[in-house]
């Protein structure tokens, strides 16, 4: 079969590699219908996490959905034909961790994440034509015929995050809530946030397409590109700042500018993947102004899929309208490219293995 493989920095490529086989009896194979590209790929599309891939060897993606073709004896929660969609990260349900809620952190399976590379479980990823899930009663959910291929990608990963980075902003009725960067899952957590009791919405980011598309919230746009964006977002809300900033960037720069827009007592609430190991943050000025820090970078997808397939079948949201961009898979290193650079207004891309 086909997939797609981490070659180098920049470079991804395109190889024929082994069927997934059934190895543990809780696995299943699922036929790849519909896989994308994150945001959080571009950490290792750009050479961040180098060190974990094995070149030539490593598959790549973490948001799939596909239709069971093959299972273990122990799994009796699907049958073959089944449309199932799987988290990012790989949980066993189980663990002390899985108990909490905190699957993202399975003791089970050492945080292991499809397509991260040695230092996440080494596991197989989800931009190709087959894929094997362990545990996969633990972290996967049926698709309800009532929501398409296009919309099912964004339960893996995105929408389950943005929901989080809703229910850690604590946004009360009336507030004045700021979004920074408005990639896919910002566009999201945006949009949510529209229906969460926002009086205002402030949507902050350098792609002025990202901007344009964040303005169909009724959300008033800001280029963090210009260097008094603090000022002029401090003017409309009457030199407080805002309720809320929901962060999702994943950049210290983002970072720094969020808690510097927030009000005293405001609440952070953070969606970036971080992987830089050191930057300064002022405690002071936090304790100073009361305000409350909530980071879920790495997030615990699976105990939102339930959610996100509520909010897409009730019609609060259709993600599959941020898909700007569709290729096969055999096109998959023009999809990193233009991705990654933000050309060609992109936004979400969807890759389709056959």
């Amino acid at each position: 079969m086909k997939a797609a493989v981490y070659e180098e920095i920049r470079k991804i490529g395109i190889k024929e590699v082994e069927m997934p086989r059934i190895e543990h009896p809780e696995d299943v194979i699922i036929e790849v219908h519909r896989t994308s590209i994150c945001g959080s790929d571009l950490y290792i599309y750009r050479g961040d996490l180098h060190e974990t891939m094995s070149p030539g060897k490593s598959g790549v993606g973490h948001e799939m959905v596909g239709t069971v073709v093959e299972l273990g004896p122990r799994v009796t929660r699907y049958k073959v034909g089944d449309r199932i969609t799987a988290a990012y990260s790989v949980s066993c349900g189980s663990c002390h961790s899985c108990r909490l809620g905190v699957t993202a952190h399975c003791e089970t399976t050492n945080k292991a994440v499809y397509g991260f590379g040695g230092a996440f479980g080494g596991l197989a990823g989800s931009q190709a034509e087959f894929l094997r899930i362990p545990f996969a009663e633990a972290h996967t959910e049926l698709v309800p015929e009532s929501i398409t291929d296009d919309q099912a990608i964004f339960i893996s990963c995105n929408l389950p995050a943005a929901i989080r980075g809703i229910q850690n902003a604590q946004i009360r009725l009336g507030d004045y809530v700021g979004v920074v960067g408005l990639g896919t899952t910002g566009q999201l957590a945006l949009r949510l946030a529209a229906q969460s009791g926002a009086a205002r919405l402030f949507a902050i980011d350098k792609v002025e397409s990202r901007l344009k598309k964040a303005s169909e919230t009724g959300a008033d746009t800001y280029s963090a590109n210009q260097p008094d964006i603090k000022e002029q977002i401090m003017e409309q809300t009457g030199g407080r700042g805002l309720d809320v900033v929901i962060e999702v960037a994943g950049q210290p720069d983002a970072f720094d500018l969020a808690l510097s827009l927030l009000r005293p007592g405001g609440v952070y609430s953070g969606l970036g993947v971080y992987v830089g190991s050191e930057h300064p943050i002022n405690i002071g000025d936090i304790f100073l102004r009361d305000l409350t820090i909530h980071t879920h970078g790495f997030d615990n997808t699976q105990p939102n899929m339930w959610n996100a397939i509520r909010v897409i079948e009730r019609g609060m949201i259709d993600p599959a309208q941020l898909i700007t961009h569709r290729f096969s898979l055999s096109e998959i290193a023009n999809a990193y490219e233009i991705f990654d650079k933000a050309a060609d207004d992109v936004i979400k891309v969807a890759i389709h293995p056959k």
